[in-house]
C-alpha cells in the first residue's frame, strides 16, 4: 500500500517528540535536586480542622462560648448547646488571611454545605500552635465550635507513597503481560515507557512549578496511567490491522498511516476529558484542585505520548531487536533451501 499524502510524518520525525520529552523531564529533575518537590501534610503532617461558626450570642455556655479553644475540643455541655444551632456562613477570604498567619504552606480551606462547617488542613503539627491559631479565629472571625481536631502524622504519606508505588509496579507488569499476549512484547515494552513518560512529566511540571503534592495527586498519576494505556492501545490495534497491507520495509509507513487513523479519535477524547477538568478546576473547590491540575497534565502528556512516542519507542524497537530477529530467521531459511537443493 502506497503512502497516503494526507498522512502524518510522525515516526520521521521521532528525534524531536524524544528531545522535547527530554528537556522537560531533565528540567524536572534539575528542579527536583535545586528545590525538591511540595508535599501537602499528607506527606509532611499537619492539623486537620473542622469549624462551625455561629453567629456571637447564638450559644451560651458559660465562659467557653461557643467551643472550648484553651482544650480545642468542644465540651459536652457546648454540644448539647450547639446541636440545635445552625451554623452561620463567614468570609472565606477572612479566615484564609488569619489562617495564612500561621501556616507556612497554602493551606486548604473548604466549606461543607451538609454540616454547614468549615474544614481547614495545614502543616501544623504542634498542639500549642493549632491552640494559638483557633484563637486568633475566634478573635478575628467569631465564635465557633470545634467538630473535629487531629494531627496527622507523615507516616501516612509514607505508607501511601509506597503503596502507590506497588500499585504502579504491579499495574506495570500486568499490562505488559497482556499487551504481549495480545499483540507483541515490543507493544508491550513502548507501552510502559510511554506510561513511565507520562508520570515523569506530570512530576517534573510539579516540581518546577512547586505545586503540592497530596494524596489526590497518588489518585490522579493512577488516573492518567489508565487513561493514556487506553489511548495507546487504540494506536496499536489499528496498527496490526493494518500490517498485512504493508510490506516488511514499510514499518514507517505503517506506523504513520496507522497513527494518522487514530488521531481525530484521541484528539476528540482528550477534549472532552479535558472539558469537564476545566470545569472542575474552575468550580471545585481547593479540595480538586490538585487531582484536577494533575490530571490535566497527564491527559495532555497522555495524548502527546500515545500519538508522537507509541509509535516511534516501537518502531526503534522492533527496528532494532525484531528485524534484526526476522533477517536471521530468513537468512537461515536460505541456508536451509541451498542446502536442501
Amino acid at each position: 500500500m502506497k503512502f497516503k499524502m494526507n498522512d502524518l510524518r510522525i515516526i520521521s520525525k521521532r528525534k524531536i517528540w524524544y528531545a522535547c520529552s527530554l528537556v522537560i523531564i531533565l528540567a524536572g529533575l534539575v528542579s527536583f535536586f535545586i528545590q525538591g518537590f511540595n508535599f501537602g501534610i499528607d506527606f509532611t503532617g499537619g492539623s486537620y480542622l473542622q469549624l462551625t461558626f455561629y453567629e456571637a450570642g447564638a450559644v451560651t455556655d458559660g465562659e467557653n462560648g461557643a467551643a472550648d479553644t484553651e482544650t480545642a475540643t468542644a465540651d459536652d455541655e457546648t454540644q448539647a448547646a450547639t446541636d440545635n444551632v445552625e451554623g452561620t456562613k463567614i468570609s472565606m477570604e477572612d479566615l484564609r488571611s488569619v489562617v495564612n498567619d500561621y501556616v507556612s504552606h497554602t493551606p486548604t480551606i473548604q466549606y461543607d454545605q451538609t454540616n454547614q462547617a468549615y474544614i481547614i488542613r495545614t502543616d501544623i503539627n504542634e498542639k500549642e500552635d493549632v491552640d494559638a491559631l483557633l484563637k486568633a479565629i475566634k478573635t478575628e472571625i467569631g465564635p465557633f465550635a470545634v467538630d473535629r481536631n487531629e494531627v496527622i502524622g507523615p507516616t501516612i504519606g509514607r505508607e501511601l507513597t509506597q503503596k502507590a508505588i506497588m500499585a504502579l509496579a504491579i499495574a506495570s507488569v500486568l499490562m505488559l503481560i497482556y499487551i504481549t499476549i495480545r499483540f507483541q512484547v515490543y507493544y508491550g515494552i513502548a507501552s510502559i515507557i510511554t506510561l513511565v513518560h507520562d508520570a515523569l512529566i506530570v512530576l517534573a511540571v510539579f516540581s518546577i512549578f512547586q505545586l503540592e503534592i497530596s494524596s489526590s495527586f497518588v489518585a490522579a498519576i493512577l488516573t492518567v496511567i489508565g487513561y493514556s494505556i487506553n489511548a495507546t492501545i487504540i494506536v496499536f490495534d489499528r496498527v496490526r490491522e493494518n500490517r498485512p497491507n504493508y510490506k516488511q520495509d514499510d514499518l514507517e509507513q505503517l506506523l504513520d498511516h496507522s497513527i494518522s487513523q487514530t488521531v481525530v479519535r484521541c484528539v476528540n477524547t482528550t477534549l472532552t476529558v479535558l472539558m469537564t477538568l476545566f470545569a472542575l478546576l474552575i468550580f471545585g473547590g481547593d479540595t480538586t484542585k490538585i487531582f484536577v491540575l494533575a490530571m490535566i497534565i497527564g491527559t495532555i502528556a497522555g495524548l502527546y505520548s500515545s500519538v508522537c512516542l507509541s509509535g516511534s519507542l516501537y518502531h526503534d524497537l522492533f527496528s532494532h531487536f525484531g528485524g534484526k530477529k526476522n533477517k536471521a530467521n530468513e537468512s537461515g531459511k536460505k541456508q536451509k533451501k541451498e542446502q536442501t537443493a
